[in-house]
């Protein structure tokens, strides 16, 4: 190796310290905040504008998963995943994606943006499955899943109906704790 090829090595080297050095002390600096290399790239980091609107609301908030134990006016009472249970205010800001509060039930599974004991957004969790359809009777139906898991259908939504031994593809809401709603089914090829 020449003379000149080792110099430019070690200044690529130094420079590349020196650079890596200047991004440690600046996340050294303030280690609560995002790293250096963040802030550059992504809008809102540090120094950048961003929206601040957004940002600001879900600040210091919070998220709740479980299901539904009941609404009543003012009040959402939810059981939790983890088996406790919280009550939550609703006014007329919160928000259900996709529908009216006043149109959700007991037993439904929710995901909900709470801060200061008050739910900001309430979202209902969907159901993403695959399998093989079978028992079907009516709006009836079992799902056997690539797992072996079997989950009761509510097909009462749909227009054309799986036939057993159907592959397909499901999303909807769980409505009782164990059967899918389901709201849209694509047939997958076989």
């Amino acid at each position: 190796m020449s003379k000149k090829s080792a110099w430019a090595g070690a200044l690529v080297a130094a420079a590349g310290l020196t650079v890596g050095g200047i991004a440690v002390a600046t996340a050294a600096d303030n280690p609560d905040g995002p790293p250096a290399a963040f802030a550059e790239r992504h809008p809102g980091g540090p120094g950048k504008p961003g929206r601040p609107g957004k940002a600001g609301n879900l600040k210091d908030s919070t998220l709740v998963v479980g299901r539904v134990k009941s609404v009543e006016s003012g009040k959402l009472t939810i059981t939790k995943d983890d088996g406790g249970e919280v009550s939550l205010t609703t006014d007329g800001s919160t928000k259900l994606r996709g529908g009216d509060l006043n149109g959700l039930k007991a037993d439904q599974r929710v995901t909900v943006r709470v801060k200061d004991g008050k739910a900001l957004n309430v979202a209902l969790a969907k159901a993403h499955e695959q399998g093989t359809v079978k028992d079907v009777n009516g709006n009836n139906a079992t799902l056997v899943q690539v797992d072996g898991l079997q989950t009761p259908l509510d097909l009462s939504a749909v227009n054309e109906k799986p036939k057993n031994g159907d592959l397909v593809a499901i999303t909807g809401t769980v409505s009782d704790g164990k059967t899918i709603k389901v709201e849209q089914l694509r047939q997958l090829p076989k």
